[in-house]
């Protein structure tokens, strides 16, 4: 069994990975749409990263590497953004609803980090509903160096041990 605290720095790990990565790149995309989209979405990451951070307390936790190099990776191939909602939607989304999943059912219904578990997924899946909504009216991108580079992502997540989630605990 896994320790609550070790759970919860992990986590946070994730969110505030998740939380950076996306503050860092908002400004710099090129389609305002996206901007505006994944601006908010850091916001929202953010609220839960600092759920999580109350909840571990003092210490510093540091950002999960492999959610910054997606993310990093994600805008350095596709500057307009695309590729970066792309990777939130298929790559780290999924995974941290998967670790949040496991998270949940580690911890039992009685603990203070299960309800933040349940809010986090919560804000999840609002992002990747949000992501939807941002890029309905968009055309799909028929380009192979583009789809190739999306793989790239799923790749890289994969070879860091994460081919379904982030894990629950470090």
């Amino acid at each position: 069994m896994v320790e609550p605290r070790d759970v919860g720095e992990h986590l946070l790990s994730c969110f505030d990975a998740v939380y950076v990565g996306l503050g860092e790149v908002a400004p710099k995309l090129h389609t305002d749409a996206y901007v505006v989209a994944v601006h908010e979405m850091s916001r929202s990451f953010g609220g839960v990263a600092l759920e999580l951070r109350e909840y571990v307390g003092r210490g510093e936790v540091a950002p999960l590497a492999v959610i910054g190099d997606v993310l990093d990776q994600a805008f350095e191939k596709d500057p307009s953004g695309a590729m970066t909602l792309f990777a939130m939607a298929l790559v780290v989304g999924p995974r941290l609803l998967v670790s949040l999943r496991d998270a949940r059912a580690e911890l039992g219904p009685d603990c203070e980090l299960t309800m933040i578990c349940e809010r986090a997924a919560q804000v999840t899946v609002q992002e990747l509903l949000q992501i939807a909504n941002a890029t309905q009216s968009q055309d799909d991108i028929d380009d192979p160096q583009w789809q190739e580079g999306a793989r790239s992502l799923t790749k890289l997540a994969e070879s860091a041990g994460n081919a379904e989630s982030f894990g629950i605990s470090r």
